[in-house]
């Protein structure tokens, strides 16, 4: 947790800059445990997040991986510059390696589901 309200903001910052990276350079469909849950969007992967502050400018995020218990990605965080902090973010190949695998999982499971008839697949009628 943040020990203060800048510690707070540069975590805030970091995860932003993170799930953009995920989001946009990966395409992995992720979120934030706090954000709102997109009804719309199947097989997405929420993350959660601990830091572990060593410096004022300097820590270790703790990314989990709701349900997956069993891995969790720590990351060094460099918060000393913007760019820094960017090169941070997208320094996560341990991170994208399971999200690809574990969102993968995710899909097949509920291709299976939908196959069989356990869950409804395909568009609303508002869409």
């Amino acid at each position: 947790m943040a020990r203060n309200g800048k510690h707070k903001q540069l975590e805030r910052e970091f995860e932003d800059l993170l799930l953009d990276v995920l989001d946009q350079d990966y395409d992995l469909a992720v979120r934030r445990r706090e954000d709102a849950l997109e009804r719309r969007r199947r097989d997405l992967a929420t993350l959660t997040f601990e830091y572990r502050w060593s410096g004022p400018r300097e820590a270790r995020a703790v990314v989990r991986v709701e349900g997956a218990k069993d891995f969790k990605a720590i990351l060094p965080v460099d918060a000393s510059s913007p760019e820094e902090l960017r090169r941070s973010a997208e320094d996560c190949e341990s991170l994208v390696l399971f999200l690809a695998e574990h969102l993968e999982n995710k899909r097949s499971d509920s291709m299976s589901a939908a196959a069989s008839g356990q869950i409804a697949w395909g568009r609303r009628e508002d869409d």
